[in-house]
């Protein structure tokens, strides 16, 4: 067995021929590592058999890669190894620059892909010629301490970039500082009319001369809130910044910063956050009462409400009771979901929200109501569908 690479030094290795089981033939292999400019160069492997009198030959050429390997990260919310075992623990996978393409995330439990946990997966956001995006998973405490290795996997261009985290201890090192911005939530845009953008700094070695400095594109002066400092359990510092921005400004597409510095940082972190530009798509909204099951056995009923195909993934949603705001800890709403469509390049999102009242409420021919705030709803950028025992819907 003989290899060409061309002007390329190389190293050959030739393995010892082994006889096949159940059989008189044999298999050998042969392995060329070579330096140098491989990428565009063609290699030819030249097989000679004596006994057969035969010769073949095998070519292959190099890859040229055009594309940007992501970085994966792996975050995870503070947590108390001592404390209540149902308490939320927040995975973070961030995936940035990378070049834009299709990208596949997937968790693993152990190294086994998991098929009972709900992950959300954000739009991917374009800066320049690279791109980011990322991925939650929420879990319990419970499953966190529990020394189960929680492992965010990246597939893209036919390789796969893993990130692991495992269990919380009290001996966590800080992991390096990370800043992330969030833009100001439907609610506080446009029922609430008071926005503010979040930048949020976590895994500070500690509080001393941290500085956030807030500005934006057109240079008009920002009045950020006070800083909130919060020493996490692993010994870092995690540091919340919120700048109220006017509703207009906003929604024209302004673009805000925030700058953070530290003695312990090599160089400052700046991140900057605008209004997403693209399409949209208006939100669809379905109200359902209480299965009839339900009302037969039950002291408490369940109304749903489920919003589908809308675009950006940002929404909001409250329950009213007869024209009344409730508390929102008295429902639940899942994370934003991606549709599933046989449309190509279509893409949109879906979310459920569960409202629990007893069933004597229900059968009061109370009134209940879904209001929706998105930005792709004309007019107030509201939507509200109701419900009782009257209406029957």
């Amino acid at each position: 067995m003989t290899w060409d690479t061309a002007s390329l030094n190389k190293s050959t290795l030739t393995f010892p021929a082994i006889q096949n089981l159940n059989s008189s033939l044999y298999t050998t292999s042969s392995q060329v590592t070579v330096s140098g400019e491989w990428s565009k160069q063609k290699f030819t492997c030249s097989v000679a058999h004596t006994a057969s009198s035969t010769t073949t030959t095998k070519a292959v050429a190099g890859c040229t890669k055009s594309f940007t390997d992501p970085t994966v990260k792996l975050f995870y919310s503070s947590c108390d190894p001592r404390g209540d075992t149902h308490t939320t623990i927040q995975l973070l996978c961030f995936i940035s620059g990378y070049t834009p393409g299709k990208i596949k995330v997937t968790w693993l439990v152990d190294g086994r892909e998991a098929t009972d946990v709900f992950p959300h997966t954000g739009p991917e956001r374009v800066e320049g010629k690279l791109a980011s995006t990322y991925s939650e998973l929420n879990i319990t405490q419970g499953q966190w301490v529990s020394q189960l290795t929680y492992t965010c996997r990246v597939t893209y261009y036919g390789s796969t970039y893993d990130n692991h985290a495992r269990r919380c201890t009290a001996e966590s090192e800080p992991r390096g500082v990370s800043t992330y911005l969030s833009p100001p939530t439907p609610l506080d845009l446009y029922i609430n009319k008071s926005p503010k953008i979040t930048c949020l700094v976590v895994d500070l070695a500690s509080k001393k001369d941290v500085t956030l400095t807030w500005s934006r594109e057109n240079k008009d002066i920002v009045y950020p809130d006070p800083l909130v400092f919060k020493d996490e359990f692993n010994g870092t510092v995690t540091v919340t910044s919120t700048l109220p921005v006017n509703v207009s400004d906003w929604l024209k597409g302004e673009t805000y910063y925030c700058k953070v510095t530290h003695p312990h940082l090599p160089k400052e972190i700046l991140r900057s956050i605008s209004k997403g530009s693209g399409r949209r798509m208006v939100p669809e909204v379905y109200v359902f009462p209480p299965p009839k099951e339900e009302l037969k056995t039950k002291g408490e009923v369940t109304l749903t409400c489920l919003i589908q195909n809308f675009f950006p993934a940002d929404i909001s949603v409250q329950w009213l009771r007869n024209g009344a705001l409730m508390q929102a800890d008295q429902h639940t709403i899942t994370r934003p979901h991606k549709v599933r469509s046989p449309i190509p390049d279509f893409s949109a999102y879906f979310i459920y929200s569960h409202l629990v009242v007893r069933r004597a409420d229900w059968e009061q021919k109370s009134e209940f109501t879904c209001q929706v705030a998105h930005e792709a709803l004309p007019g107030s950028r509201t939507l509200k569908r109701s419900m009782s025992i009257n209406l029957g819907k």
